[in-house]
């Protein structure tokens, strides 16, 4: 039973009505089960001999098979190894392209798109979006693209990169994407790796009031990609800002009317593949090395995402969908597959607070947005700013909020509850990862919603805690400490390669060196605590905090310094450099605008951090800095400041958002040993 202190802040609303419900009645019948519980679900879904019927009735019942289709194909694989990775069914006659127009009406709106720097929001119906679609796929078969070539961007979140990749994936090409903040080195340390025959740029994005122009950029990431391979044969300019672009030093430069000109005349058709054939390219962080190249299969990333979205956030074909995203993150694929299981979606391109810090709010009370996603970040800048949305916006569209990329504290579920959106509605906290396109933790409509916890495993993932500091697989799951988030038996999204060079190789060792093949293990430190059954993600393995052989991660003091009123922002990171006997903490902080760093601010740190953690919580040191480095996906830079203060070299990525922030943490490798901070000053640049 929950304690006082753990009383629920959501309780299920009308849960007969949700997709998961009806599911449930659909198994029990199918199999004659008397399933009657989320956990009971999640058992049966995740076990190794019931596991593959799971998958087979949710292949089914979320109408991924092709009309006409009475079942789906076996299971492929004869043992329960992850690595290799096996061919999940053999099922062919899958078009992504296909399931998102299937059962549509011409004249329903598909697509809100808004964008920073223009007023309201453009519709573009299921007719418009078919035409628009059947024209650049007849272009790209006039350009010779065929089944499984690699069609890339550098485009914004835009209907026409929407576009795009549903004419690629009626062909049966493979779609890779990068946001337009991404520098040159970041897309030629991509694409030189998956070698793309066609690359579409836009010529410019805006973001915070400021127009870009990337003339310059595509000119030189172009020349030199084209120089590591003769595969690409078009770099297709885009007038997304109307920046008129010289195409004369663009290597391959063809523009987007000459590209259109290339169409074929032929009706927009789909071309079946099979569940394993390569759909997406996804692209890991690259901040610490260079990115991995992931290949998502067409049937395991259709099925894992609508099982996520249809059964875990119940989205309903009534619903317009939202999720704040750039083209590089993988939530812009989840977010693409999502509008199967919706009546339309919105797409914004912009910043999220320009050029109103409640722009986002005023769109989805516009376009009446029943699930709105978005990260931890925003929902604190909403809090910090004072922004009451529901009391000054009709949200009554709205069932859920998702939010993932951070762990989201517990600070912000009571104002979330308390204050912030109305009662109603559903807050869910998710983890999951560029590598699964999907969720390992995440919501259910069926259980309540607790501050600072994700409720439970998704359905299918046989999700375990093992002990970090055992090799020989022994779960903790049940006793509340924290260990490594495991994945035990197969899934339908675990990628089918890496692509270049050692691409084998760096599969293995990214998720099956610490327990062995029969084991994913996504470097997560995660707890399940046992009073509410809540999962509470605690950072990532290689971040966690180590003093004096107390583990935990660096989330338990970002949830802490989320109540500091003066702060800003912060990161923190342990040192434990060769003439460091122990490992201690360091925390950085960002202070607000007008806001100063006093003694009293980091004493009230230190006391907050000893009152709702442990005395062997504290940091060792505090100290104010300019910025926090970010990846362009919204994630701090803690590993590449942990190299930096204990003096390892660090290669600036261009995925990092704001490298020039690096530099101000080089100051802090050479603190001594044992000194008093009180006796040092420091630089904030």
């Amino acid at each position: 039973m929950a304690t006082d202190k753990k009383k629920p802040l959501w309780k299920p609303q009308d849960p007969e009505e949700s997709n998961i419900s009806k599911f449930m009645q659909y198994t029990n019948k199918k199999h004659d089960l008397k399933l009657q519980t989320y956990d009971e679900l999640h058992r049966w879904s995740a076990s190794a001999a019931t596991l593959p019927d799971f998958w087979r009735d949710a292949y089914m019942w979320l109408g991924l098979a092709p009309p006409g289709s009475q079942t789906v194909g076996p299971m492929l694989g004869s043992d329960e190894k992850l690595f290799p990775p096996l061919r999940f069914f053999s099922s062919d006659g899958l078009n992504i392209a296909e399931i998102l127009f299937r059962d549509r009406l011409d004249d329903e709106v598909a697509i809100h798109f808004a964008r920073e720097g223009h007023d309201g929001a453009e519709k573009i119906n299921w007719r418009q979006l078919r035409e628009r679609t059947a024209k650049i796929r007849g272009a790209l078969i006039g350009s010779g693209v065929v089944a499984g070539d690699v069609i890339a961007a550098v485009m914004s979140n835009s209907i026409d990169t929407f576009t795009i990749a549903l004419a690629t994936l009626s062909l049966g090409a493979v779609w890779a994407s990068t946001s337009c903040d991404m520098g040159p080195e970041g897309i030629v340390d991509r694409y030189s790796q998956v070698k793309p025959k066609i690359i579409f740029a836009d010529d410019g994005y805006a973001y915070a009031g400021k127009t870009f122009n990337l003339e310059q950029r595509i000119r030189e990431w172009s020349g030199r990609l084209r120089s590591l391979s003769r595969n690409l044969s078009s770099v297709v300019v885009v007038p997304y800002c109307k920046l008129q672009t010289n195409l004369l030093h663009v290597s391959q430069g063809c523009t987007f009317n000459a590209f259109l000109d290339r169409h074929t005349g032929d009706d927009l058709s789909f071309a079946p593949v099979p569940f394993s054939h390569p759909a997406f390219i996804l692209f890991s962080s690259g901040t610490t090395g260079s990115p991995k190249c992931i290949v998502h299969s067409t049937g395991g990333v259709a099925l894992k995402v609508k099982t996520d979205m249809s059964l875990q956030h119940d989205v309903r074909r009534t619903d317009v969908v939202f999720q704040y995203t750039t083209t590089s993150w993988v939530m812009w694929v989840l977010n693409f597959i999502s509008l199967s299981c919706a009546s339309s979606m919105l797409l914004y391109d912009g910043s999220p607070f320009h050029p109103r810090p409640t722009i986002l709010l005023e769109l989805a009370q516009d376009v009446k947005i029943s699930i709105f996603g978005t990260s931890p970040r925003y929902l604190s800048e909403l809090k910090s700013l004072g922004i009451i949305p529901y009391k000054q916006f009709d949200l009554s569209a709205l069932r859920a909020v998702t939010s993932t990329g951070a762990v989201l504290s517990s600070d912000i579920y009571h104002w979330f509850y308390s204050t912030a959106f109305p009662p109603k509605a559903q807050l869910i906290s998710m983890t999951g990862g560029t590598d699964i396109a999907g969720c390992f933790l995440g919501g259910t409509p069926l259980l309540p919603v607790y501050a600072g916890e994700i409720q439970c495993k998704a359905l299918g993932m046989a999700v375990s805690i093992f002990d970090a500091g055992r090799p020989d697989s022994v779960t903790i799951e049940d006793t509340g400490a924290p260990g490594e988030l495991v994945c035990t038996q197969p899934f339908p999204s675990q990628p089918l390669a890496f692509m270049g060079s050692h691409g084998r190789e760096k599969y293995r060792a990214a998720y099956f060196d610490r327990f062995g093949p029969n084991t994913w293990c996504q470097g997560d430190l995660v707890q399940r605590l046992t009073d509410t059954g809540g999962f509470v993600m605690l950072g990532r393995s290689d971040g966690v905090l180590n003093p004096s052989g107390v583990r935990f991660g660096s989330a338990e003091i970002y949830s802490v310094m989320a109540a500091i009123p003066e702060v800003s922002d912060s990161v923190c990171v342990g040192q434990r450099r060769d003439i460091d006997i122990d490992e201690r903490v360091l925390l950085f902080v960002k202070m607000k605008p007008d806001e100063k760093f006093t003694h009293d601010v980091k004493e009230r740190i230190k006391t907050a951090i000893r009152s709702k953690c442990s005395p062997r919580h504290v940091p060792a040191f505090i100290f104010e800095v300019h910025d926090i480095p970010y990846t362009l996906n919204g994630k701090k830079c803690e590993i590449n400041i942990k190299h930096i203060v204990n003096g390892r070299k660090v290669a600036v990525s261009g995925t990092i958002a704001n490298p020039a922030a690096l530099e101000e943490y080089q100051q802090y490798r050479d603190l001594p040993i044992g000194q008093k901070q009180t006796e040092m000053v420091f630089t904030k640049l």
